[in-house]
Order: C-alpha cells, then sequence, then structure tokens
C-alpha cells in the first residue's frame, strides 16, 4: 500500500497541530448547524460532551503519520474496527480562548501517537461557548469513512504497530 492512497490533513479538513475530538455521530454537530445559534451551541455541547464528569479526551494531530496512529488507538477496542470516525478539530488557541485546561496523559495501544492524549477539563458552560465560537467560524464536523480507516489500519499494520495486533512484542517503533 502506498501512503498516496490514504487521506491527508487536507482530505480530512484537518488543520495541522489541532486537537481531534471524537465524536459519536457528524450529525451530533452538524445537525443544529441552522438553529439559533445560543440553541445550536447547548444541543451541540449537550450531545458531545456529554460523559458523567467534566474530563475529555483530545488528541493532538500535527501529521498525516500521527492522525493514522491515533485512528489505529480509537480502534484498537473497537468492533468493528472498520468504522467510520467522527471528530471535530479545534485549536490550541480556541480551546485557550474558553479557558479550557488541558494535561498530556499518555494513553492508546499505537506507541507512537500515546502522548499525543491530553484530558481536557471541559464544564457544561466552557462546552457551550466552545461549540458557540466554532459554530460562528463555521467549523463543521469531519468523517475519517470507512473505507478510508480500513486502508489507515492496514497501513499501520503493515508499519509493525502494536494498535492493530496486540501479540506484537514491540512496536515498529520501538525497535532499534
Amino acid at each position: 500500500m502506498t501512503e498516496s492512497m490514504l487521506p491527508s490533513l487536507f482530505d480530512l479538513g484537518i488543520e495541522p497541530g489541532s486537537f481531534i475530538r471524537k465524536l459519536d455521530n457528524q450529525n451530533h454537530w452538524n445537525a443544529h448547524q441552522d438553529e439559533d445559534l445560543s440553541r445550536a451551541s447547548k444541543l451541540i455541547a449537550e450531545k458531545i460532551f456529554k460523559e458523567a464528569g467534566e474530563k475529555y479526551s483530545l488528541w493532538k494531530v500535527n501529521t498525516e503519520q500521527e492522525f493514522y496512529g491515533v485512528v489505529a488507538s480509537l480502534t484498537a477496542n473497537a468492533n468493528p474496527k472498520d468504522r467510520n470516525i467522527d471528530f471535530i478539530w479545534v485549536t490550541k488557541s480556541e480551546l485557550k480562548e474558553v479557558d479550557i485546561e488541558f494535561d498530556s496523559v499518555s494513553e492508546g495501544n499505537c506507541l507512537k501517537v500515546n502522548d499525543l492524549h491530553f484530558d481536557a477539563v471541559i464544564n457544561q458552560e466552557k462546552a457551550r461557548q466552545l461549540c458557540h465560537n466554532l459554530i460562528v467560524k463555521q467549523r463543521v464536523a469531519q468523517r475519517c469513512k470507512k473505507a478510508q480507516t480500513v486502508l489507515i489500519l492496514q497501513y499501520q499494520r503493515d508499519r509493525g504497530c502494536k494498535a492493530t495486533n496486540a501479540d506484537l512484542v514491540l512496536c515498529d517503533c520501538q525497535k532499534p
């Protein structure tokens, strides 16, 4: 498989250096864009930031290789693995605008990217403010389509990524 077959950050609508927040469904974001801005922000925040507590996972992505590792990590324990991966991206400055703090917390099975995982503390008010700001900027949720996920996972498998094969003693990235 050649890298030219794989989606680029541009293809996926991702600004390099952004944080990715995985969504259960891109319609949770996109379906409310036509509504009153205040109402849309509230509805979107309730769907995207709904877990108990206020800690949410973000993944920082600078390159395609990092995105591929994040996809492998996100699907490592998923069934089926060949799935759409919906997400919204947000910049560090956009998080800072609404006073969202985040800390690096290693996570994920792809060892090349597990240090790109962050826990962000986001209460409902900050979530609503963030969603409001992103809607004003006309940010839309993106999707790594099922076929793209399959290509990415095969690429990661070919590279010896532990996220695609838990039986590996060492990831390719750990080899001397």
